[in-house]
């Protein structure tokens, strides 16, 4: 049976330093639970809230919230923990005639870096480790933090990987503190334009709310959950920052450093219901580091599905594991005469899709006279995540059921 967790009552959250944390309308709080459902904090808001959220977000530094407006109008708002309270920084109101607002998934476009060296207060100027993110450009804010002091000031001018500031830093830095910013919003819209019979992906400049560019395309319609992170999980492109968004029973990974846009690619999801046709629906998404959050009111547990009242997560890994085995004989039909033969392989795979290497296939058949004459006893995938073996006919002529079994470690 399935565990409630969480119990949120609301379809919505994002995870802080380990804790689940949840706009309550009811209440005009900000809720922070543990991973078993225990309330660990509650923040009010200094301006109460009017509707309930759809989405939310953390960017390292701030909140967000997703908000229904008026019609064909949503309110994205950006809130800060102060003193203990939830304090209200920006509210970014899309309504446009020329756009019919409908989205229940967004995310804020955010980076984290490191600064190189010390800096006393009266610095106006900032050099980040490594080579400077592009997005970062004059007129944006970004935040120093450490264990002592957090700060926000807006930028001047990026030359290389130096950072001018509009007003000198007050607290005193040093090397490896972090430096974090953000600069677009991504919003999954039930519409293209004013066509509702379509979906568009929106990428809107965070500090004004104008629209930067839209994407048409169906597979941004009906979204419900997506996120913004780094990955490594896809071999051919290394770390990456990835737009991610659940679709059906797929979490797909978007390249959004140029356009059109592209993807890095997708991993697959234990989010199919027990008769193995019904999409469990997944309400929002978190990850840290690698580990993925799903909030969801059903998941199944060894081939069977449990229902909850309330919002709880259920956990995915980024790291690789086993997700399909497939199994090809050829040739697939041969005679019954203790001589033919068919070449088997046999597929492994990880839930991103790619090749699991050097790991350990076993096949076996039901056949009282035709036998596995090669690789029974178990062969390894090579580079491409493929096994073989040999099969031999028996003497009658039947279907004949060849497994073949490969274990998670």
């Amino acid at each position: 049976m399935a565990n409630e967790n969480l119990k949120f009552r609301k379809p919505h959250m994002t995870i802080v330093d380990g804790y689940f944390y949840m706009f309550d309308d009811d209440t005009d709080m900000l809720l922070a639970k543990a991973d078993d459902g225990t309330t660990a904090f509650s923040y009010p808001f200094d301006t109460l809230m009017s509707e309930t959220v759809l989405s939310a977000e953390h960017d390292g530094v701030n909140f967000w919230s997703l908000e229904p407006g008026a019609a064909n109008s949503m309110v994205i708002r950006r809130t800060r923990l102060e003193n203990y309270i939830c304090t209200l920084k920006q509210t970014v109101s899309l309504s446009s005639p020329s756009h019919h607002f409908n989205s229940e998934a967004f995310t804020v476009e955010h980076y984290h870096c490191t600064i190189s060296g010390a800096y006393s207060p009266g610095a106006t100027s900032i050099t980040i480790n490594g080579e400077m993110p592009g997005q970062l450009s004059g007129g944006m804010d970004i935040t120093l933090q450490n264990d002592t002091y957090l700060e926000t000031i807006t930028v001047q001018n990026v030359v290389a990987n130096v950072i001018t500031l509009t007003d000198p830093i007050i607290n005193s830095y040093v090397d490896s503190d972090e430096l974090l910013f953000y600069n677009y919003i991504w919003l999954f819209n039930n519409a293209d334009g004013t066509d509702d019979s379509k979906g568009a992906l929106y990428k809107i400049n965070a500090y004004s709310g104008s629209v930067v560019q839209k994407v048409e395309s169906g597979a941004y319609r009906g979204i419900n959950a997506c996120t913004f992170g780094e990955v490594d999980h896809f071999s051919s492109f290394g770390i990456v920052d990835s737009l991610m968004f659940v679709k059906a029973s797929n979490l797909l990974f978007i390249d959004i450093s140029s356009f059109p846009l592209s993807y890095y690619g997708s991993m697959a999801m234990d989010t199919i219901q027990s008769d193995d046709v019904t999409i469990i629906e997944v309400y929002d998404i978190s990850m840290k580091e690698r580990n993925l959050y799903r909030l969801q009111l059903k998941a199944t547990y060894y081939g069977s599905t449990s229902s909850w009242s309330t919002y709880n997560y259920q956990p995915a890994t980024f790291n690789p594991m086993v997700a399909s085995i497939s199994l090809e004989a050829s040739p697939n039909v041969i005679a019954a005469n203790q001589i033919s033969s068919s070449d088997l392989i046999a597929r492994v795979k990880d839930q991103f899709g790619q090749a699991i290497v050097a790991r350990l296939v076993y096949f076996t058949e039901d056949d009282p006279d035709g036998e596995i004459t090669s690789g029974g006893g178990g062969t390894n995938t090579d580079s491409k995540g493929e096994a073989a073996a040999v099969y031999r006919s028996g003497i009658s002529a039947r279907l004949v059921k060849i497994t073949a079994t490969v274990d998670q470690t």
